[in-house]
């Protein structure tokens, strides 16, 4: 699937298909529009991330060999496994280590935005699907629609989203 077409998708879950409500091309009116939906994709990419993290999912685990005082890469989510190793001033820190270590992490998926329109994504069907619905939820929500009961049919309900507030801030 390309950019392009996880947009479109995300369209048709907000029936926005004739992007009127998040135009193509920004004016005074809709200053974001396309953007703006590229924003809630990648922000239901960092949810997705995290909640599959959390869960174990061994698709988001890459490694790595790390050396003392290497930079955090940008995608760290968090270690999978116990290792010697901590995370300050956004570098590894070793305890007691001063050679490299191999390491395994789990990796937040790429952003939607770092890619051109026809690029593929490389995402899993599941995955697209799941991140384009979180997307259209957050589009949603912009124009205060309760998407509580959205939110609990992808498993993310409960909480500070059980009110529908995707924020995270209670009303």
């Amino acid at each position: 699937m390309t950019k392009l077409e996880i947009l479109k998708y995300v369209r048709r879950f907000i029936s926005d298909e004739q992007a009127t409500g998040y135009t193509d091309t920004a004016n005074l009116e809709q200053p974001d529009g396309k953007d703006e939906l590229i924003n809630y994709l990648d922000r239901a990419v960092e949810t997705y991330s995290e909640r599959q993290a959390a869960a174990r999912d061994m698709r988001l685990v890459k490694s790595l060999s790390v050396t003392n005082g290497m930079a955090i890469p940008k995608d760290f989510l968090g270690f999978a496994g116990l290792v010697p190793i901590s995370t300050a001033d956004n570098a590894f820190r070793f305890y007691g280590h001063t050679s490299t270590l191999a390491i395994k992490y789990f990796a937040r998926l790429p952003y939607v935005s770092g890619f051109n329109d026809n690029d593929s994504l490389p995402y899993q069907h599941d995955q697209e699907m799941t991140i384009a619905a979180l997307a259209a939820i957050y589009a949603l929500n912009k124009h205060e629609f309760n998407v509580s009961q959205d939110l609990m049919l992808l498993g993310y309900g409960g909480g500070a989203a059980a009110n529908g507030d995707t924020d995270g801030q209670a009303s």
